[in-house]
């Protein structure tokens, strides 16, 4: 969604001779035409009517920002030759145009017996990673992501100025850690004053899937919210999301109609977390953030504290939801970084590695074992423990920046498929979570103060 500020920004990029950032944008695609599962028709033209409306988006909003792509496909099909020709005249002159059809790796289906081997349809979201580690010195950011998950330039300049944002705070921080008054305070919960440098290593910035409501009477969100007050009101201002960012899109002339062409923020919604899940943190030089579910606790010298929402009582005698608890775990539908965060990922802060070879004893199977699609595309290698990065995402609770970190699940079938099973309890509006944790937020401002009166 290309607004006429992105263009003089692009305009400005041209004229000072800088030099543009050359994006690696891969997309995995399953499948090109619908099976008929998770609520969808079977037959529809997926690659036509989802994917290529949405990876035009992403790719128009990222030119627009004055950034340089080159679309890498990774296909579990064969691309025949017409279906590639349309790709490519539907995508801007100026973006190069990659495929690796047929991708799906061969290996042992160890769901059954391992006698045989056959295509591991789970493995092809691990095979972006083969690409990145071929192309790694070609390009500068690489944005890697399932096919129906729009990524806008706003996502990448977002956490571009994050990322920019908390290496210079690490640059200047101490290397030994801030001890509050109460030193018996334990370290989970110490949720202000500086970071040390080991700290900051394990921050990135943060993504949280979200859909579009399509019909509320239906498929409406939570009728009764977990027991956290809604505010919104931010330095005297009454503010929500701005559904813009992630969710507004140019126009309906690729046939997708399944995608709203500009919901409003009382529609956006998501399911992949909640409230109880989370907690706020004090970053000096940054302000007040989220931090998303996943990491597990790190030892003394890594371990980021922070304040529960549930420290105040609002969910009675019930304790802290476990890390990995899939209720919040929060996938992301694909991940986002520079060239320097992937080699610091893959030599420092991931025990196994970050790019191939996937050898063992953290990888059996040349990494064909049975991690799921969402430890490799849907980022959680990065942000778990286990054979992982354990790396702790974060999200602004500034309401504007909040609003550049949500991405939409455009096929937007989660709230038929969630619904039938019974859990549309877990679909909450984003402007009730940002208010949740903005009461958090003024309880742990609260606590700090009286902390630091004592």
């Amino acid at each position: 969604y290309a607004s006429t500020n992105d263009m003089d920004a692009h305009e400005r990029r041209l004229s000072s001779n800088e030099k543009p950032l050359r994006i690696l944008y891969i997309v995995t695609s399953l499948a090109e035409f619908q099976n008929g599962r998770r609520f969808t028709t079977r037959g529809d033209d997926r690659l036509v009517n989802f994917m290529l409306p949405v990876v035009r988006e992403g790719v128009e909003s990222m030119l627009a920002k004055g950034y340089h792509v080159h679309v890498y496909l990774i296909c579990h099909y064969n691309m025949r030759r017409h279906r590639r020709r349309l790709i490519q005249e539907a995508l801007p002159k100026s973006v190069k145009l990659q495929i690796w059809d047929d991708a799906t790796p061969i290996g042992y289906k160890l769901e059954n017996e391992h006698n045989h081997t056959d295509l591991v349809t789970r493995g092809l979201a691990r095979q972006h990673r083969f690409v990145i580690k071929d192309l790694l010195m070609d390009y500068d950011f690489f944005v890697n992501f399932e096919d129906d998950m729009l990524v806008k330039g706003d996502h990448v300049e977002h956490y571009l100025n994050m990322s920019q944002q908390l290496a210079a705070l690490r640059a200047s921080a101490p290397t030994t850690r801030f001890v509050p008054k109460n030193t018996s305070t334990p370290m989970r919960d110490i949720f202000y004053g500086p970071l040390q440098k080991l700290q900051f290593d394990r921050l990135v910035p943060g993504l949280m899937r979200v859909e579009v409501l399509r019909n509320e009477e239906t498929h409406g969100a939570q009728a009764k919210l977990d027991p956290i007050p809604v505010d919104l009101v931010f330095s005297g201002e009454t503010r929500s999301v701005d559904p813009k960012p992630c969710c507004h899109v140019s126009s309906h002339k690729n046939n997708a109609t399944h995608i709203p062409a500009s919901p409003t923020s009382d529609k956006v919604f998501i399911w992949e977390t909640g409230i109880k899940g989370l907690s706020v943190r004090e970053i000096p030089g940054m302000g007040w953030v989220m931090l998303q579910s996943g990491s597990f606790l790190a030892n003394r010298d890594r371990c980021i504290g922070n304040y529960w929402s549930g420290r105040d009582g609002h969910f009675g005698n019930e304790s802290r939801p476990f890390p990995g608890d899939a209720l919040y775990l929060n996938n992301q539908g694909g991940w986002m970084a520079t060239r320097e965060q992937i080699l610091t990922w893959h030599t420092q802060q991931c025990p196994c590695g970050f790019l191939p070879p996937y050898d063992e004893p953290c990888y059996e199977l040349d990494g064909l074992d049975l991690r799921n699609v969402e430890y490799w595309s849907g980022g959680m290698s990065l942000f778990q423990a286990y054979k992982a990065c354990n790396l702790q995402r974060i999200i602004s609770l500034d309401p504007d920046e909040f609003s550049r970190q949500l991405i939409y699940h455009t096929a937007n079938n989660k709230q038929r498929q969630l619904k039938q099973r019974g859990k549309q309890d877990r679909f909450v509006k984003v402007d009730n979570l940002l208010g949740q944790l903005n009461t958090v937020k003024k309880n742990a401002i609260a606590a700090k103060n009286r902390e630091l009166e004592q």
